[in-house]
């Protein structure tokens, strides 16, 4: 069985100095993306840690490895707000992948916000590592944005928006970036 725990379930169980422990090693197995989102680290600390401790707009979950209490396998940045219900954040170790893990992080993940379509934004090419998770869940792809987060990869959207006002079909998105490409491919070809 696969234990999905909430970090507010720590909030005032155990001492200052085991919070910031525990909150910390939630963090770390996910410091890597901050390639992809240069300002992740001070995302996590202060906005969306505050934000889980202070109210129930957002959420923090987690597993840790059966095996060693000590070790944080998976985790889950949530919020849930009046304008969306959105997996901020969703990391399962490598080792640990095709477990269950994943699927009994996200079920749980969409069982706090309430919905089973919840916003979810990632890199494109971590399109393949997703790939099940939206077949599974039927997700769809409503936005495709450049440049938000870095200038190496397209942030792809499911279930929602990032930009508002966003008045561009994904197909229309889609085709736009195909003409540059081919565009680009015919002026560089010699």
């Amino acid at each position: 069985m696969i234990n999905i725990e909430s970090i507010k379930n720590y909030i005032g169980t155990i001492t200052e100095d085991e919070f910031i422990e525990l909150a910390s090693k939630i963090y770390m197995i996910t410091d890597f993306i901050c390639d992809d989102y240069p300002k992740r680290k001070k995302w996590y600390f202060t906005k969306q840690l505050p934000a889980t401790i202070n109210g129930d707009k957002r959420n923090i979950l987690f597993v840790r490895n059966p095996d060693n209490y000590n070790e944080i396998i998976s985790m889950a940045c949530l919020k849930r707000d009046e304008e969306e219900q959105k997996i901020c954040t969703l990391y399962i170790s490598d080792k640990y992948r095709g477990l269950g893990i994943g699927k009994a992080i996200i079920e749980e993940s969409m069982r706090w916000l309430g919905t089973t379509k919840p916003l979810i934004t990632f890199a494109d090419y971590k399109l393949e590592m997703f790939k099940p998770i939206i077949d599974k869940y039927n997700w769809k792809l409503t936005e495709i944005v450049s440049g938000l987060y870095n200038d190496r990869s397209q942030e792809l959207c499911f279930n929602g928006t990032l930009t508002k006002n966003n008045n561009e079909t994904v197909e229309k998105q889609l085709y736009k970036r195909l003409v540059r490409s081919l565009n680009y491919r015919i002026k560089n070809y010699k």
